[in-house]
């Protein structure tokens, strides 16, 4: 695998809002996006909302193989930013070079 590390949050989020925005575009990959888009928003939300319910904190990273809250508790930081995956709220990119 190419990421080794623990998993942030505001990266998975940052990854999601780019698919979401090809999702939302006609273009080859347009179905393929929103599929990935889908798979990464729940694992997302899967992932600190079980860990939530597991320890009760928000954690500031998380294993990439178990999903276990990592170093600093309770971080409400970027972790948060797994309720704007859940409701689908996503960030707008800048479409003027579309």
């Amino acid at each position: 695998p190419y990421w080794r590390g623990p998993i942030w949050i505001n990266f998975n989020y940052l990854a999601l809002c780019g698919l979401h925005h090809y999702a939302s575009r006609p273009g080859p990959y347009q179905a393929r996006a929103g599929q990935l888009a889908g798979n990464l928003r729940e694992v997302i939300v899967r992932t600190v909302s079980s860990e939530y319910q597991r320890s009760g904190y928000f954690y500031e990273q998380y294993d990439p193989d178990t999903g276990k809250g990592q170093r600093t508790h309770p971080f409400n930081g970027w972790t948060t930013l797994a309720l704007l995956a859940l409701s689908e709220r996503f960030a707008v990119l800048d479409d003027s070079s579309d």
